[in-house]
């Protein structure tokens, strides 16, 4: 039982905790409003680290050395990316699900270019090609945007109002769902290839792998963990104020309980549930590049499966729709899982078992999570 004294494990615990817990806030905030899972937000994740990898190393080789505003504008700047594919993630997918587009043939004509493109950069890579060459990217990015500005436009009114409005099946959703996760693995893998990437040596300060606290036995907290720690700790609290205290916050918990009727008084339920997209997006775009930051590389397409997979279990753990109870799951499920991996012998090879193990025993005692309420449906 020394492993669960040991201060290196509850230093990699918290670690975990707080990126299982700002992956699962986008879980769960999704899920209180339009009760959805999104199982694309790994990808999200996944997209996130590889948007912060590429600006690390394009800047990373432009300096002379390392230098320690290249993160912080790596995360804001795979933030910004990943919001846009947040926005265009409920246009594109899960908007037809509740109501008509207005101006269908924008969708249908970018997709077909995106498309075209994506099959000109697979058959490129086929024939021994490395490296997409810039004019497919670029044409890439160019599709992206315009998808962003039609998915702006039709959320602004641009197209004007929906010409129908309904309410799908939740195996709809849930099909859509897994359908744009293997959708974005494909594409990243077009893109970036399957070939593990890594965080180039020294394009990063020396701090982030140096021992900033030594603690005893050899064990202390590096600069990466610390900032991981920070980083979650700020943004955790901005969002706990976003939605407890501002306007946009009061609209989100309205059309948690009710979107109807929040309708009825004013809330634009539409532009909820995208701002409700863009900050979980960008939540999760923040945890993809301190992921990668903390294990160093070996970014793959698959890199947001198992991250995606555990912050959901989070979310369900502490009470899916539930923000705080995102934050607390994600906290304990990664205590568990390093717990079990400083076990040694079966207990790290089993270590994700030993995580969704604790949640199945939660749920089967509490089904509405840790902190969420118990709910009754009424004729």
């Amino acid at each position: 039982m020394e492993f669960l004294l040991d201060p290196g494990n509850t230093i990699n615990a918290l670690t975990l905790g707080s990126l299982y817990a700002m992956i699962a806030v986008g879980y769960t905030m999704v899920y209180g409003i339009i009760k959805l899972i999104n199982f694309a937000h790994g990808e999200v994740f996944m997209f996130g680290a590889y948007i912060g990898l590429m600006i690390i190393v394009a800047v990373g080789s432009s300096t002379s050395g390392a230098v320690l505003w290249l993160l912080p504008v790596a995360i804001l700047l795979a933030m910004l990316a990943c919001a846009m594919m947040g926005t265009i993630l409920d246009w594109a997918a899960y908007l037809p699900l509740r109501q008509n587009h207005r101006f269908p043939d924008v969708l249908s004509v970018l997709g077909l270019v995106g498309s075209a493109l994506l099959a000109i950069l697979y058959f490129t890579r086929s024939n021994g090609g490395t490296d997409p060459a810039p004019g497919i990217l670029i044409a890439l990015a160019t599709t992206v945007f315009l998808l962003f500005v039609a998915s702006t436009a039709t959320l602004m009114g641009g197209f004007g109002p929906p010409a129908r409005t309904f309410e799908s099946s939740r195996l709809s959703a849930l099909i859509t769902a897994i359908g744009m996760s293997l959708s974005l693995q494909t594409i990243a893998q077009l893109i970036w290839t399957a070939n593990p990437q890594a965080i180039p040596d020294r394009s990063l300060p020396a701090f982030f792998n140096e021992t900033v606290f030594p603690i005893s036995n050899g064990a202390g907290v590096q600069g990466k963990q610390l900032v991981i720690w920070v980083t979650a700790a700020i943004l955790t609290s901005i969002l706990t104020y976003l939605v407890s205290a501002t306007k946009i916050g009061k609209a989100m918990r309205a059309c948690a309980i009710d979107k109807q009727t929040a309708s009825l008084m004013g809330v634009n339920v539409n532009h909820v549930i995208a701002f409700t997209f863009v900050v979980g997006s960008a939540m999760a775009a923040v945890a993809g590049i301190l992921q990668t930051v903390k294990v160093g590389g070996n970014l793959t397409p698959r890199f947001g499966y198992y991250p995606g997979v555990i912050a959901f279990a989070a979310a369900v753990l502490g009470g899916i729709g539930n923000i705080r109870g995102a934050m607390l799951g994600g906290l304990l499920l990664g205590f568990t899982q390093s717990f079990a991996e400083g076990a040694g012998g079966k207990g790290s090879e089993y270590s994700f078992a030993f995580a969704f193990g604790l949640m199945v025993v939660v749920i089967i005692f509490r089904p509405w999570g840790l902190l969420g309420r118990a709910t009754a449906k009424r004729a």
